[in-house]
């Protein structure tokens, strides 16, 4: 068996594979390091959004996201790709549950992406005040200039779909 080091560096080579485009070659890479190294947790990630969101294939996508959580549990994007894939499959108590429980163990999460994501649920179900306050926290906690952006162009979008007294209630806070 060869040492940790090799597939630490093969999985960056995957990692590469899979930003250039070369999605089947990383998938290939990815596997190669799993039936070496079972508990790489990132590479169950990487696993994860390929089957996610290149195959389709949910159930797959949910196995490794919650392997990589397992085995790698302090990295940061399992945890919000998982939101991700919850919320897009309509899984939205699942999906708060998971946030909830991120919000509350994981260090260096990403309280902006979370709280959009609350915001994007809350839309889907036409609480129209709850994901205006989300998107709104979002912003107050992003630095990147284009989620911003997107943050007001959210809260445009919900407050367009607002009831009159949701708006009056908007203005009262």
């Amino acid at each position: 068996m060869e040492s940790l080091s090799y597939y630490e560096n093969q999985f960056i080579k995957a990692d590469s594979l899979i930003s250039d485009g070369n999605i089947a070659e990383g998938k290939e890479l990815l596997e190669e390091i799993l039936s070496q190294y079972p508990d790489f947790g990132k590479a169950h990630n990487h696993l994860g959004w390929i089957y996610y969101n290149k195959l389709s294939n949910y159930d797959k996508g949910i196995y490794h996201y919650k392997l990589a959580m397992k085995f790698e549990p302090k990295y940061p994007a399992a945890y919000l790709n998982y939101t991700y894939l919850l919320i897009d499959i309509g899984r939205y108590e699942e999906a708060k549950e998971h946030i909830s429980f991120t919000m509350k163990t994981l260090e260096n999460f990403d309280s902006s992406s979370f709280n959009s994501e609350l915001g994007r649920m809350a839309e889907y179900e036409n609480q129209y005040l709850a994901a205006y306050n989300y998107y709104k926290l979002a912003k107050t906690n992003a630095l990147n200039p284009n989620f911003i952006d997107n943050m007001n162009v959210n809260m445009k979008r919900v407050k367009d779909k607002m009831s009159i007294f949701e708006k009056l209630k908007l203005k009262l806070n």
